[in-house]
C-alpha cells in the first residue's frame, strides 16, 4: 500500500473536502468548476494539473475562501467554510498561500514580508522577528532577511513566498504554480524544500497547482482536472514509490 493510500485507510476526518462544488461566472456562461467532487487527507500532498481554465487555481481560492462557490461545500478539517464569520482568521489560522508570483513587497526587507503575516496572531514585534528569522533559516536564507526583494533572485523570492506562507504554522498549504517562473535549479531547491518540510511537519497538508510533469511527480498523489471536474486521480497507483 502507498503513502496516499495508508493516509486514506487510515485519515479519519479529511483534510479537505469539496462536494459537488461549483463555480460559474458571467451569468453560467463560464462553469469553472462543474461539480467538483474531492477529499484530501490530513498529511497529504496533492498535485494538482490539467489543462488552462480547467479550475485549477479557481479551486485553491475556493479552498482558501478567497471567493465562495456557487453552490456545493466545502469542508476544511471537517467544518464548512461557508459558515466561518471571519474570514480573514480562517485564512491566518488553516491556509498558507504561495502563488507563482511571489507578491512580496519591495520596500519591506525578506524579513519584514514573512513578519507581515503574523501581525493579528497577538504576538509580540520580537516574537514575529525571531519567528520569521527563523524560518527564513529554515529555507536557506539566514543571511538574507534584510535584503529587499529585488536584490533576491527569483527562486529566493519563492522561498521567502514559502516562509511567509509559513509563518502561522498553517496545517493547509496551497501552491499555485509555485515553480512556474523558476529556471530548473531553482525548481530543484524548491522541491527539496518541499520535501524536507514534509519530513519535519508529517501533518502538513499540501495541494499544488502545476504544469509540471516533475513538480507534480513529487506529490503523493496527481488528480487532472478537466472541465471543471476530477478527469483522473491515480489515488493507489504509487504501490511502488518509495517513502520520499
Amino acid at each position: 500500500m502507498g503513502r496516499s493510500e495508508e493516509r486514506h485507510a487510515a485519515r479519519g476526518t479529511p483534510a479537505v473536502e469539496l462536494i459537488a462544488v461549483r463555480k460559474y461566472f458571467d451569468a453560467g456562461a463560464i462553469k469553472a468548476l462543474d461539480g467538483l467532487d474531492l477529499s484530501v487527507a490530513r498529511g497529504e500532498s496533492v498535485a494538482v494539473s490539467g489543462p488552462s481554465g480547467c479550475g485549477k487555481s479557481t479551486m485553491l481560492h475556493l479552498i482558501a475562501a478567497l471567493d465562495t462557490p456557487t453552490s456545493g461545500m466545502i469542508r476544511v478539517g471537517g467544518q464548512d467554510i461557508s459558515l466561518e464569520h471571519d474570514l480573514a482568521r480562517y485564512r491566518r489560522a488553516h491556509i498558507g498561500l504561495v502563488f507563482q508570483l511571489h507578491h512580496l513587497l519591495a520596500q519591506l526587507s525578506a524579513r519584514q514580508n514573512v513578519e507581515i503575516s503574523m501581525f493579528g496572531t497577538g504576538q509580540s514585534s520580537r516574537k514575529r522577528r525571531e519567528r520569521a528569522r527563523s524560518l527564513l533559516a529554515d529555507v536557506g536564507l539566514s543571511g538574507s532577511g534584510e535584503r529587499s526583494p529585488t536584490r533576491l533572485s527569483g527562486g529566493e523570492r519563492q522561498r521567502v513566498a514559502i516562509a511567509r506562507a509559513l509563518a502561522n504554522s498553517p496545517e493547509l498549504l496551497l501552491a499555485d504554480e509555485p515553480t512556474g517562473s523558476l529556471d530548473e535549479a531553482s525548481v530543484d531547491l524548491i522541491l527539496e524544500l518541499f520535501k524536507r518540510l514534509r519530513a519535519e511537519r508529517p501533518e502538513l497538508t499540501i495541494i499544488l497547482v502545476t504544469h509540471d510533469a516533475r513538480v507534480a511527480a513529487s506529490a503523493d498523489r496527481i488528480v487532472a482536472l478537466r472541465y471543471g471536474r476530477v478527469e483522473d486521480d491515480d489515488l493507489g497507483r504509487h504501490s511502488e514509490r518509495p517513502a520520499s
